[in-house]
Order: C-alpha cells, then structure tokens, then sequence
C-alpha cells in the first residue's frame, strides 16, 4: 500500500515541477517580472475648511486617480471653524494636513511635532471686513468694536496686528467667526475675517457693493505671510519618506492641473460638496483667485518653501508676542520631501 502511495504521488508532483519551470521561463522570455501588486496604503488629509476650490489641487488628484496611482486611498475630510487639523495630525488622527504657515509655526512653537512639506500657496489672501458706514478704517477703530475672527486655525495674522497697533483683548469684544458671513451682513459683527478667494465674494454675491467695503489687509501691515501649506508629523517624515513623497507628488500634480484648468477644477469640487449649497460661480471665481495665490511667484516652484518667507514669519511672530519663545525655520518646514517629489 505503501508503494502505490507513492507511485500515485510521483506522477503529480512531477506535473507541478513542470509546470513551474514553464511559468519561470515564460516570464524569462517575455522580459516582464511577475509582480505581486502592492495593497493601497490607507491615507487621511484633514483640511482647515468645508469642500471647496481652496482645497482644489487634493479633490482633482483624488477625481483622477492620481493618489491611487501612488499606492494611496486618500480620504480627503472635511473642516470647519471649530476643526484645527495641527490638533488632528498630532493627534494621530489624520496623517496630513493643510494649515496656514503662520499657524504651523505656532503650534510648532507650543510643543506639536509637525512640519510643513510644502508651501503651495505661496500668498494667503486673508483680510478683515468693514462697511464703511461703520466708520472703521483700521486697525485703531476696533476699540468696542465686535471682530470676528476664526479662532485656532486663522488667528495667528490676527493677534500679530493687535499687538502691532498696541490693542489689548480688552480694546474690543473677540467673537469666534463661524462658516458663514450672515452674522457680518446681519450687523452682529462691526469686522468680519475673510478669505479673499472666498468670504470676500460672498459679500458682494449677497448684493453689497464692493465701494461700500473698507478692506484692512494684512499686507498693509507687513503682514502678508504665505498662506496654505501641506503638513503631516516630523515622525513620518524621518520614518516613512516615501510615503511623504507619494502623497506630495500627487497633490502637487494635483494642484498644477486644477490652476491650468480652473473650470474643470471647480467642478470637481462641487462633486465633492455634500450639501449642495456650493454653486459652480463662486467655486470658479475661487478657483480662479487660489490660482493667483498658489502661483504668485514665477521664481518659486509650485509647492517649494523659501527658507527667507519662514525666517520672516517666525521673527514676525515672535516680535508681536505671537509666539512666546524663538523658532527656527528648519523646525517648521522642509524641502527635502518636495525636492524628492519633483526629482523625477
């Protein structure tokens, strides 16, 4: 019985031996390596806001497969102003996100360890409101006045200028500025923040005329940081590079095909806003006005950080009492992942 076992088995295993040798030589002769395909690596952004074209760059590359060609399943999640995603990231709960530079210095400065991988708008466009028949001007018109500001992600500019113009918190009433701007078109704020991509249009689409405004812009002040940057953990920079790079170089692909085609872009978008309260106008007029800001510098690469914009930032920051002890650039930014990312 033994014998029979064995004469049985002989038989097939040779046949499976064979068989081998044809699949080996088979992939010999075609010259293509038999390749076991990678799993998707899970992936989350957490942004600072709602869906929209300010964010435009990380939905066209999630639309068009980009980040899946990287070996990523990217989950872009949506903010709000009650979401800090420096909060989120150090958190360990989401891997990257976008952050304005003057406030991924501060949360650098209080201890969270994160750093920027790319400065993709190179300007920020944020501005306070005013109607002019408030008779606020400037700065030094806020005393008992109600200022609304996006407290956590957007502050940063804000609490510079008042210790510019010697305002104390006690000057005026601080109110934290939700999503929308009805609180400032209904008269309950006398300053509103504002995104000049984004708020800004809204008071005008809501019927307010544009010369009936007093616009105070920060970079009147010399305030006129760099805006949104791509951010994730020290820690999975120095430990997972490659992924840094995958997740960059899609979102940078990304962000060069929504500026080349802002209508496209700005439809892409509004696949993505869940509420349908976005309209196809003001995405495209954002589009449009991110453009500028992420493209402002013909000498600066889409995406690259200047090492003299961040000096600038932190030494601006800790000059107005905004961060309470000194930070150096290197400890808020990088280029080597961008460098990687755009080597090819």
């Amino acid at each position: 019985m033994r014998h029979m076992a064995i004469s049985k088995v002989a038989p097939l295993a040779h046949a499976l031996l064979a068989l081998t040798v044809l699949v080996m030589l088979t992939a010999c002769t075609s010259g293509k390596p038999v390749e076991t395909p990678a799993a998707m690596q899970a992936v989350t952004l957490q942004l600072q806001w709602f869906p929209q074209a300010q964010f435009a760059g990380y939905y066209v590359a999630l639309e068009k497969g980009w980040y899946a060609e990287e070996g990523l399943d990217v989950t872009v999640r949506a903010g709000g102003p009650d979401i800090s995603p420096a909060t989120a990231v150090a958190g360990g709960n989401a891997d990257f996100g976008t952050y304005m530079l003057a406030d991924l210095a501060s949360a650098v400065q209080q201890g969270q360890a994160l750093i920027s991988i790319a400065q993709i708008q190179q300007q920020n466009g944020l501005l306070l409101l005013a109607l002019k028949s408030s008779g606020i001007d400037d700065p030094t018109d806020f005393v008992g006045k109600r200022v609304g500001v996006w407290l956590g992600s957007w502050d940063a500019q804000f609490r510079a200028l008042m210790t510019q113009q010697s305002l104390s918190d006690n000057q005026y009433q601080l109110v934290s500025q939700g999503f929308s701007m009805d609180a400032f078109l209904a008269g309950d704020l006398d300053v509103a923040s504002a995104m000049i991509y984004n708020e800004y249009h809204v008071v005008l689409e809501s019927g307010v005329a544009a010369n009936d405004l007093n616009i105070i812009d920060y970079a009147d002040y010399g305030l006129d940081f760099p805006g949104d940057t791509l951010f994730t953990t020290k820690e999975l920079v120095e430990q997972n590079p490659d992924l840094c790079v995958r997740m960059l170089r899609a979102s940078l692909r990304g962000w060069e095909y929504a500026v080349a085609n802002p209508e496209e872009a700005a439809d892409i978008v509004l696949k993505y806003d869940v509420t349908g309260t976005q309209t196809r106008e003001h995405q495209l007029s954002m589009m449009r006005e991110v453009a500028l800001l992420v493209k402002s510098s013909d000498i600066r690469p889409l995406g690259y950080t200047d090492r003299a914009d961040v000096l600038r930032v932190v030494d601006t920051l800790q000059r107005y009492g905004v961060l309470a002890s000194p930070v150096q650039p290197d400890e808020v930014y990088t280029n080597t992942i961008w460098e990687s990312a755009t080597s090819d």
